[in-house]
């Protein structure tokens, strides 16, 4: 069956369509998505910036994770300037 070299030509040409759409479907994703970021009118540099990019998928989890817990843990204005006297009275 391995010998046969019509099956060979069979297998190799399912596998070069599959690797194909596989990466054309990514792209055409990929498309979409910027298309739907940028009428929603977030600039390039923020969608860029706020991917998450990893070859590894196990650590994608963590590092979504990591990424939401950064963001709760934002300080806000009256937390940066709690206890920080901003006018100094004279009089006293």
């Amino acid at each position: 069956m391995l010998m046969n070299p019509k099956f060979l030509a069979k297998a190799a040409y399912l596998l070069v369509i599959g690797f194909g759409a596989f990466h054309m479907t990514r792209l055409i994703v990929a498309v979409i998505t910027t298309g739907f970021l940028a009428r929603m009118g977030k600039p390039q540099l923020v969608r860029e910036t706020s991917k998450l990019h990893s070859q590894n998928l196990v650590t994608l989890p963590f590092a979504y994770a990591k990424k939401v817990l950064h963001t709760k843990m934002k300080r806000t204005e009256k937390d940066l300037l709690q206890g920080v006297i901003l006018e100094k009275n004279l009089e006293d």
